[in-house]
């Protein structure tokens, strides 16, 4: 019998599945009325290329992952999962090629919950991001309409996954030579954690190019029923961060090894609707905005000793309130938030019913960057406008 066979790969920064057609079919018998053929066995092949400076999913770390089927109407496969072993991809029970077109449908990791997939419509219904960083996932969705057994007898179905959700990077730089700056912590605060999630009614083959714009809204999931508004911490470095004096580069803060964001936060895309100072005051548990939590600590002075930040000298670290830019994230997007030591506002929590900027100096600018090229944007701190 002609057999699935699943290819897994990873191209441009979009992950991409050689669809491991794979899983658990039932066996022929002469009841069945699917059509089966004799043909090649199932083989797989992983082809790789380099991970991405992100905690994202590559085809070099993906494991695991579920796949649906339907034929005539009919299911084929019912969430079957593939396992990679030494390089191998591999599921239990092998399935054949009916002489129909197959509809595949696969998510990863295989572990989400809230995954309802029919023949009528495809739903991951209640997601919701982890509070902790490090039990956030990276959400993968992938699409194939229409898959012949005369187009597979010698090679895989290719599976496209795409991200589902905003991957959430922290850089920080300090533009002042006479100031030493430890970051110990980041948060943002009245963020979305929960939603549902609907597959697009086309397949996601078609791959995200270095200079493709954007993908066709068909070919692209949906979120809806996005709420729960929470606050989230971006995974550091024990230490913290130290920028020493003037440090132009920015200097990765969700970064606990070199060059990779292990720290990032993988977040549902939505519009964000930044804290109002001027509008709403101190902030307190009824502020709505979206706004960022940064802890330090700030030193001055001639051997960089002397505390400005925070004002209290028997307190080391304390946090810094920093109003979003209005932006929308989308899904498979990375931005970059780079906060900037030296020239700007911040605000202190929950002071002063019409705050003024603290005297920190803290400014930050955003980069679009997406799992492929991004943008860049200069966010005023104290307005939140470009």
């Amino acid at each position: 019998m002609s057999n699935f066979k699943f290819l897994v790969m990873m191209k441009s920064k979009y992950l991409l599945v050689t669809a491991l057609s794979a899983a658990a079919l039932t066996a022929c018998n002469n009841d069945e009325v699917l059509e089966v053929n004799q043909g090649r066995g199932i083989s797989f092949q992983v082809a790789t290329e380099a991970a991405t400076r992100a905690a994202a999913t590559t085809t070099n770390t993906i494991n695991k992952f579920k796949v649906w089927g339907f034929t005539d109407n009919k299911p084929l496969m019912d969430g079957v999962e593939v396992t990679k072993s030494s390089g191998t991809w591999s599921y239990d029970n092998i399935i054949f090629w009916p002489a129909s077109s197959v509809d595949f449908y696969s998510v990863s990791p295989s572990t989400v919950t809230g995954v309802s997939i029919t023949n009528e419509a495809q739903k991951i219904t209640g997601f919701t991001v982890a509070e902790k960083q490090d039990e956030q996932i990276d959400l993968l969705y992938a699409v194939n309409k229409g898959e012949e057994k005369e187009k597979h007898e010698t090679e895989p179905v290719s599976i496209n996954f795409r991200h589902a959700l905003s991957q959430i990077v922290f850089k920080a730089k300090n533009t002042n030579e006479n100031l030493k700056v430890i970051v110990k912590g980041v948060k943002i605060a009245n963020i979305k954690k929960a939603g549902d999630f609907t597959y697009p009614s086309q397949s996601t083959t078609t791959q995200y190019t270095s200079g493709s714009s954007s993908i066709v809204a068909t070919t692209q999931g949906e979120w809806d029923n996005v709420t729960t508004e929470q606050t989230f911490a971006a995974g550091m470095n024990v230490n913290g961060v130290t920028l020493e004096g003037k440090v132009e580069t920015a200097l990765d803060l969700t970064s606990k090894e070199n060059e990779v964001y292990t720290g990032a936060l993988f977040m549902i895309p939505q519009a964000l609707t930044p804290w109002d100072p001027e509008a709403t005051g101190a902030l307190n548990t009824t502020n709505k905005g979206v706004y960022f939590l940064v802890d330090c600590q700030i030193l001055s002075g001639t051997n960089k000793d002397i505390q400005v930040w925070p004002s209290d000298p028997k307190v080391q670290y304390a946090e810094v309130a920093i109003p979003a830019s209005e932006l929308n994230w989308e899904q498979g997007k990375k931005y970059i938030y780079t906060f900037t030591f030296g020239e700007g506002g911040g605000y202190v929590p929950g002071e002063e019913p019409d705050p003024d900027p603290t005297l920190i100096g803290i400014d930050f600018n955003v980069t679009v960057d997406e799992f492929k090229d991004g943008g860049e944007q200069d966010i005023d701190m104290e307005t939140g406008e470009e």
